[in-house]
């Protein structure tokens, strides 16, 4: 043993780098929602003009996919309603708060519950760090895995698990049917189940194969997606952050966010500041002139960013936006190569936001795709593949099924080239499930 003394560099983000990064990431909604905020608790700030929320809403003619498929539609009558909800149904938050006692709680633990309900997935999963949530939360580890173990109690039975298979072997073990059968074939063989494969599960377990089709006919009947179902509870938004227009042959970009003009430096205490000779009431005006002017030269830093992005993005995807095309590769690196900032800029700068054109209004990331495959000498996206695939499930012989890894070698065909595991994915995420449950007997 020893002591050793070393000298090290470290760049570290100072807290009003990491502050800019965050008002970076922040769609429409949260800006306007932050200056709503700072306005209310900061008198250096003035503020001209209406503050509700359709002051800066856009009319939204669709909300359109890549993959062609429309969700929300408005007729030309009702364009002056700038904005569209879902209706509110009973909460995820309600559900679970209800099966829980208060009185058996702290008002920590109660804060903290309602924080880590808000940090599940679409599908009701718990995937972020439990270091992070303690950080953010000023509490310890043990304290949010203790919170955390509380609320995978709770029904349905198998949220908050950081998995799939976790969260099925955790709904066996609620319903008291599980086996070592059981989490053997979920643990190392759900492929397999996927692409009917018995045999392989039969000898690698060394079971009948008519125990293996007892066992999937349980595990079938679990709930891959716990949260399915329910609703977060608030009246959801979508309300486009960069609008794309064309007129002639010329497009224009702009942002959605004229509303940030009505707010400005409060002219009164800015004479009052310079005029008192009160030394602490000067020194707190001064620290908050300092907060008003770092949010509004984000923000405008914010602009130039998503602008900028927005060109290179337009460049790329100009057949795209302009004849519907497919689309053409690209990458959150291509884009930040272009535009000379980093690669983790533009993940911040499209994180949640929409954007509108003459052909509806889309989720910004899903312009990002890397190429998978070469087509006729050209690279090809994931949604060109998907739609190969959704058009060969549909022309199969439903009695005989294509396997994933005969769908490999139909794509080969078609000189589209791509793994077997990268097939079950894509079938997965259009929703279709693996040849075994699509066979019909």
């Amino acid at each position: 043993m020893s002591l050793d003394l070393t000298l090290q560099q470290r760049q570290q983000l100072s807290q009003s780098q990491i502050q800019s990064l965050e008002i970076l990431a922040m769609d429409s909604i949260e800006l306007n929602q932050l200056l709503k905020n700072e306005y209310l608790e900061n008198p250096m700030m003035e503020h001209n003009g209406d503050t509700s929320e359709n002051s800066y809403s856009e009319p939204l003619t669709s909300y359109y996919e890549p993959s062609g498929s429309a969700y929300i539609s408005t007729d030309e009558e009702d364009r002056r309603s700038r904005d569209f909800s879902a209706p509110k149904e009973n909460t995820l938050e309600e559900y679970l708060l209800s099966q829980l006692d208060m009185k058996l709680y702290s008002h920590q633990e109660w804060k903290l519950f309602i924080y880590l309900i808000g940090c599940l997935d679409d599908s009701g999963f718990f995937t972020m760090p439990v270091k992070e949530v303690a950080e953010k939360n000023s509490v310890s580890v043990d304290f949010v895995k203790q919170c955390l173990y509380t609320l995978q109690q709770l029904e349905p039975y198998g949220i908050f698990s950081p998995g799939l298979q976790e969260s099925l072997l955790h709904q066996l073990d609620a319903l008291d049917i599980n086996s070592e059968v059981l989490t053997q074939m979920i643990l190392y063989h759900l492929n397999d189940m996927a692409e009917g494969k018995i045999s392989n599960i039969s000898r690698s377990l060394h079971i009948p194969t008519t125990e293996v089709r007892k066992n999937i006919e349980i595990i079938t009947r679990l709930n891959p997606r716990p949260l399915s179902g329910f609703s977060s509870g608030t009246n959801s938004y979508i309300i486009p952050d960069i609008i794309f227009e064309k007129e002639a042959d010329n497009w224009t970009i702009r942002l959605n966010d004229s509303w940030v003009g009505n707010y400005s430096l409060n002219d009164y205490y800015l004479k009052m500041m310079s005029s008192s000779s009160d030394t602490e009431l000067i020194s707190y005006f001064k620290e908050k002139l300092r907060r008003v002017q770092f949010i509004l030269n984000s923000i405008e830093q914010r602009r130039q960013t998503i602008l900028s992005i927005a060109e290179i993005i337009l460049d790329i995807q100009r057949d795209f936006f302009e004849n519907n095309a497919a689309l053409i590769p690209m990458t959150m690196s291509d884009v930040a190569n272009r535009a000379g900032i980093h690669t983790s800029t533009v993940s911040r700068a499209v994180k949640g936001k929409y954007l509108q054109y003459t052909g509806g209004s889309l989720f910004l990331k899903n312009l990002f795709a890397s190429s998978v495959s070469s087509h006729d000498n050209a690279d090809i996206t994931p949604m060109v593949v998907k739609q190969f695939i959704k058009e060969f499930i549909e022309s199969e012989n439903k009695k005989k099924p294509y396997s994933d890894q005969t769908l490999v070698k139909l794509l080969a065909e078609q000189n589209v080239h791509v793994s077997r595991r990268s097939i079950a994915k894509y079938r997965e995420e259009l929703g279709i499930k693996g040849s075994f449950d699509r066979r019909v007997i």
